[in-house]
């Protein structure tokens, strides 16, 4: 059953789909479902939604800085979502937006997010480490494909399905296996096709990607892999710092680490660069990490 559920196999038509805004109020909107074939709603899509709702709402000579997101439950991938964006603040050089995501009206997730207008200053940033060339290295899709059935037929349709992202993960890319790994990965990526859009559509995408892999990093250092069928996980919250302009089109390195673990929940975080070095955005997530006696079967 889990094979057979219904998904756009078009990348530009689910972006197109998902930002797809139906204003119904005063900075209210509404976005239809986007067929999946998930079994729930991918977080990287409600954060990269969020933001776009917000940034519909700001100033055009202002360009998001940050955010800082709280999951507050699983969305449901066969219902409509809906956006209230709340105008904190307007000043000369910020701008600050709440963003409210819910369904059925139930909570999804809470986003603040902060707004800048450009100006010159004097910069700095972290080297990129150093990493092999990423048309050398194998596609992540390629990898899913030869783990073949011993993935656990709950993470099936997120994995098995065209990704808008071409992720090449250097070094082993651990499934389920339970041997204490350090806390460090690093994968290049890029969105599929061209996105020509301008750098709040680059944000938006961007944040859709940091979603993923982030906190798998962090289980590494507990012996955990990621498909273990007795291991709940969830994202629990997420934040971005954009610190210069980029294109997601292009290849891109994200630097990942896990400082701590405890209390069944995990941290990671992630420095992303654009592929001549230039530090372009720093990333954090929380999430859970809870072992459970017996297997997950189902649902999640």
């Amino acid at each position: 059953m889990l094979e057979t559920n219904p998904y756009i196999d078009d990348p530009e038509q689910e972006r197109r789909l998902a930002y797809d805004f139906e204003e119904i109020g005063p900075d209210q909107f509404h976005v239809a479902p986007v067929p999946s074939g998930l079994l729930r709603l991918y977080g990287g899509m409600a954060l990269s939604q969020s933001l776009a709702a917000a940034q519909r709402t700001a100033p055009p000579d202002k360009i998001a800085h940050s955010l800082h997101a709280y999951f507050l439950q699983p969305g449901l991938i066969d219902r409509p979502l809906e956006f209230s964006v709340t105008r904190e603040s307007d000043g000369r050089s910020f701008s600050n937006r709440t963003i409210r995501m819910t369904q059925d009206g139930a909570p999804i997730l809470n986003m603040m997010a902060s707004f800048k207008a450009p100006e010159p200053a004097a910069r700095h940033g972290f080297t990129m480490p150093d990493a092999p060339e990423p048309e050398g290295l194998t596609s992540l899709a390629e990898l899913v494909a030869r783990y073949g059935d011993r993935m656990p037929a709950r993470h099936r349709p997120f994995w098995r399905r065209r990704q808008q992202v071409d992720w090449r993960p250097i070094g082993m890319f651990p499934f389920d296996e339970r041997e204490v790994r350090p806390p460090t990965r690093n994968f290049w990526f890029r969105f599929h096709g061209t996105i020509d859009g301008p750098l709040h559509v680059q944000q938006r995408l961007l944040a859709y990607a940091s979603d993923l892999h982030i906190f798998h990093t962090a289980l590494g250092p507990l012996g955990i892999g990621w498909a273990n069928d007795f291991l709940q996980s969830s994202s629990l919250d997420h934040a971005i710092w954009f610190h210069d302009e980029f294109r997601v089109d292009e290849w891109m390195l994200y630097a990942l680490d896990s400082p701590a673990a405890s209390d069944a929940m995990a941290l990671g975080r992630g420095n992303i660069f654009r592929r001549d070095g230039t530090l372009i955005a720093t990333v954090s997530q929380q999430g859970l990490a809870r072992m459970l006696e017996e297997k997950r079967e189902g649902k999640l």
